[in-house]
């Protein structure tokens, strides 16, 4: 099997076992296993932070396409420059949902979520550790697929990192109110 291949392979592989892992984690993470829901206010919100995400991601792929005509060498490859983009779009997007009281559902187990997150940012960051220690992460300077574990891990605990500090800050506000 040829290189080529075997990156295929792999990539398939990664995407498939990660669509798989999060039918199991939309399954688990709901307290009574019915669909998720959502009042008014929480589908507005999260409306909005899809119309976030997405001027992110054009505003990222503008500044992409602007940067590779300029330069001939970047220090990502296309797929990893790309992965980053979707990486940053979908941050975008939890961290307004989290803060606007949207990212969970009426009907979901928080702790299980949280504890998915740092689970799944934890997997995604041995990933990337193991691929920098092979030699695997960069191609004569340039990163490569393997550099999107690290900024799924990132993110993941970007975002575990904001529910925690939510948490607290609606704790000490609970707690000043009574």
């Amino acid at each position: 099997m040829s290189r080529d291949s075997e990156v295929m392979f792999g990539l398939l592989a990664g995407l498939l076992t990660g669509l798989l892992l999060t039918m199991i984690l939309l399954w688990l993470t709901k307290a009574d296993r019915c669909a998720r829901e959502y009042d008014e206010r929480q589908v507005a919100a999260r409306g909005k932070g899809y119309k976030y995400g997405f001027f992110t991601f054009m505003f990222c792929n503008a500044v992409y396409g602007v940067l590779s005509v300029r330069y001939s060498r970047l220090p990502l490859s296309a797929v990893a420059a790309m992965g980053l983009i979707v990486v940053l779009s979908v941050m975008v997007h939890a961290c307004y949902c989290i803060w606007h009281d949207a990212y969970f559902a009426l009907n979901e187990n928080r702790p299980c979520v949280m504890a998915v997150l740092a689970v799944a940012g934890l997997g995604n960051l041995v990933l990337a550790v193991r691929a920098a220690v092979a030699g695997e992460m960069t191609e004569n300077g340039i990163m490569g697929l393997p550099g999107l574990n690290l900024f799924c891990a990132a993110m993941l605990f970007v975002i575990a990192a904001e529910l925690l500090v939510k948490h607290i800050m609606c704790g000490s506000r609970e707690g000043e109110d009574s």
